[in-house]
């Protein structure tokens, strides 16, 4: 955790908020184990002293949402003392030898069970993807929504999948609604952009975010510290090309809006 403070500093952040991977009630190999969340919040405190005056630092979680196992709201541990929590949706529905189906990871490993479970069919299970995404937004607990059409990511690379089709565009104009109403907000997470040239969500929608005004803040979702601002530069002027130049930012008051 020092690492990405480290180089949050040398980049220039003056305010960071670390949000690993909150634990589930099973083991995965990205989540933090349960036993290691006391250490977690012991290390924030501890850099949070060290670093004061050059940098503030918040405590985060991001919550797998899992239909009927885990949410946001499951008292499985202690999240009372937790500054903010982003809300996201890896896990779809139950493969046939145990486990979920997991809209991350190796396309080889999505493929196949995509297959397994919706005969192939990426569009259902883009469908549902937004279903189960819809009731996490519901079902609340949370302030931000995390890499709102993470599906995107491997569905790319079936050749029935287009974000540009209307059945698409349409499944993901009523989630932006949907997260209208419930009043949170959404990241732009630029983890891909520098790679390859992507964000969630798609650029094309930062016109749609504009229009139903939902405040958003960006992040790197970087898994390395040298990545902290990995996209930051030329993902803020796409905002501002959209007439997006505002974003939210934590204080100790809470959220607040800034100017980019």
């Amino acid at each position: 955790m020092e690492e990405f403070v480290k180089f949050a500093i040398a980049k220039g952040i003056t305010k960071y908020g670390f949000s690993a991977h909150a634990p589930l009630p099973f083991h995965t190999s990205w989540n933090m184990n349960l036993e290691d969340l006391p250490y977690y919040k012991k290390e924030f405190h501890r850099l949070k002293e060290k670093y004061a005056g050059q940098i503030e630092l918040f405590l985060g979680l991001e919550i797998d949402y899992i239909e009927d196992i885990f949410d946001a709201r499951s008292d499985l541990y202690d999240m009372s003392d937790i500054e903010y929590k982003i809300g996201s949706v890896h896990y779809l529905d139950p493969l046939p030898e145990g486990g979920y189906f997991s809209v991350d990871g190796k396309f080889y490993n999505f493929q196949q069970n995509l297959n397994a479970i919706y005969a192939g069919d990426i569009r259902t299970a883009t469908k549902r993807f937004f279903e189960i995404s819809s009731h996490m937004v519901r079902k609340g607990g949370f302030e931000i929504v995390g890499h709102l059409d993470k599906i995107a990511q491997n569905g790319m690379n079936c050749p029935e999948f287009d974000t540009r089709s209307k059945w698409y565009v349409d499944l993901f104009t009523d989630y932006l609604n949907l997260i209208k109403e419930r009043r949170l907000l959404i990241e732009i997470n630029t983890k891909s952009y520098v790679t390859l040239g992507i964000t969630y969500p798609d650029v094309q929608f930062f016109p749609i975010i504009k229009e139903l005004d939902i405040p958003l803040m960006v992040n790197s979702d970087c898994h390395y510290p040298d990545k902290v601002t990995d996209g930051f530069e030329p993902v803020y002027e796409l905002l501002k090309k959209a007439g997006i130049t505002k974003t939210m930012e934590m204080t100790e008051k809470g959220w607040m809006e800034a100017e980019f």
